[in-house]
């Protein structure tokens, strides 16, 4: 499939063979897809609309036949303009294209950022994954317990910065850098419902790497731009029950805890 074609204005005369015959081209197709949608409420004329593909159609031809240089198909083609030869259907032309190209333009950018946050979901997927693949025989966590208890893993990915990612592992033993005044006041307020501080969190500590890389400079709370961040956590099972079935030691996948959630909806993230 061609890329969709945006207008651009008429070259100058000095434009070279090849410009000025790919313009007539383009301004050809996308004057006679007008016409081929033409119905009684489209606001034009076929007939005019038709003669100005007509004349769009005998200067392609005639300069990619090198039968008209550039600079006379240009000039005129502009005079017939000026002279109202079109009869309007020109400037219909234009409206209905500067209507199309804006929709795409728009189309192009929402595209596009969702390109961007898919991308940084897959790295944050990537980078969860990366830490089990050096951990192939799981992660226990150091807390005394009659049965084993897996660690949660994490990554930090960065929307709209390619490459940007951070690890993040459960349990403060296990956090590369110390707790802050400013995660203190990240969890303040959450319910403690867990089994386990919300300081001790792999997404808590893949955000203090972020905020000891890049975001060293970020000194509130409210200053954490997380509407770029995405999180993706996995757990080391390690085996027995779960879910009500007898499973097999392994990785998985796994949501936000509910402290996590909370101080990751505070700052607008997402958790994949």
């Amino acid at each position: 499939m061609e890329p969709y074609q945006f207008y651009t204005p008429l070259p100058p005369a000095t434009a070279d063979r090849d410009t000025v015959k790919v313009w007539f081209f383009q301004r050809k197709l996308q004057v006679s897809a007008l016409c081929s949608s033409h119905d009684p409420s489209s606001g034009f004329s076929l007939d005019e609309m038709t003669k100005l593909k007509a004349k769009l159609t005998f200067y392609e031809s005639r300069v990619g036949l090198n039968e008209m240089t550039p600079a006379v198909a240009i000039t005129q083609f502009q005079q017939w303009l000026d002279a109202y030869g079109d009869y309007g259907a020109w400037q219909n032309y234009l409206n209905d294209q500067t209507r199309k190209d804006t929709a795409e333009r728009e189309r192009q950018r929402v595209e596009a950022e969702a390109r961007k946050i898919r991308d940084a979901e897959n790295a944050a997927r990537s980078t969860a994954t990366g830490i089990c693949a050096q951990y192939r025989g799981g992660l226990l966590s150091s807390r005394a317990s009659e049965t084993p208890v897996g660690r949660v893993v994490c990554g930090l990915a960065v929307i709209g910065s390619p490459g940007a990612a951070y690890q993040g592992f459960s349990g403060q033993d296990m956090h590369q850098y110390p707790t802050t005044p400013l995660i203190t006041a990240l969890v303040s307020g959450i319910t403690l419902s867990e089994k386990w501080p919300p300081e001790s969190c792999a997404e808590v500590d893949a955000l203090k790497r972020w905020l000891n890389g890049p975001g060293a400079a970020i000194n509130s709370v409210e200053k954490i731009p997380g509407e770029t961040f995405v999180f993706h956590a996995r757990v080391w099972h390690p085996g027995g029950k779960w879910g009500g079935k007898e499973t097999s030691p392994g990785w998985k996948d796994r949501g936000a805890c509910v402290y996590c959630q909370r101080w990751i909806k505070r700052i607008g993230a997402r958790s994949v």
